[in-house]
């Protein structure tokens, strides 16, 4: 059986740039605007369901003028979702505000756990630092997430960025 080495082509080449510059681009966004990130994603996702009632609303005048049919159900999901759409593009700040602290107060409620657990493991050194640093680190985390940004995302966002400058130099040798 005989193998054949596959090699990038030019082709490749140039995706691969874009790939890494949009990595690095979207990296760059979650650390530097996380909140607005959520913000946003939850107003597309209040404009969806905005959409979905207005089509389940007109879909029920519809039905209604040309077959002389009535279904309640439609007309109902339909104002439903205009009504829950709207309150979710409205609302989208305080959604972020919310989520920020829900996941914040979960970090800071991990990091004091993870901190009293390595204080009963005092005796095995190994397992005693590392869970105290993990304690300590989910911690700050909480903490920056409660007061400032979402820690989620700018871990997220930092990832993308070192896993970009990874592919740059691995681009870069490979070249």
């Amino acid at each position: 059986m005989n193998g054949k080495i596959i090699t990038p082509n030019k082709a490749n080449k140039s995706k691969n740039i874009l790939s890494i510059l949009i990595t690095l681009i979207l990296g760059v966004i979650l650390v530097t605007n996380s909140n607005k990130i959520v913000i946003i994603t939850f107003q597309l996702i209040g404009a969806t369901i905005l959409i979905f009632g207005i089509y389940k609303t007109l879909r029920y005048f519809s039905m209604r003028k040309q077959f002389q049919v009535e279904d309640s159900n439609a007309l109902l999901s339909g104002i439903m979702g205009i009504t829950i759409g709207l309150l979710t593009i409205f609302l989208s700040s305080a959604i972020e505000i919310s989520l920020r602290y829900l996941l914040g107060f979960f970090l800071v409620l991990n990091g004091i756990s993870k901190i009293a657990t390595s204080l009963t493991w005092k005796e095995k050194s190994h397992l005693f630092l590392s869970l105290l640093i993990e304690g300590i680190i989910l911690l700050a985390f909480g903490l920056y997430s409660i007061f400032f940004q979402n820690a989620a995302l700018m871990i997220i966002g930092l990832l993308l960025i070192a896993s970009a400058i990874m592919d740059f130099i691995t681009y870069l040798q490979l070249k």
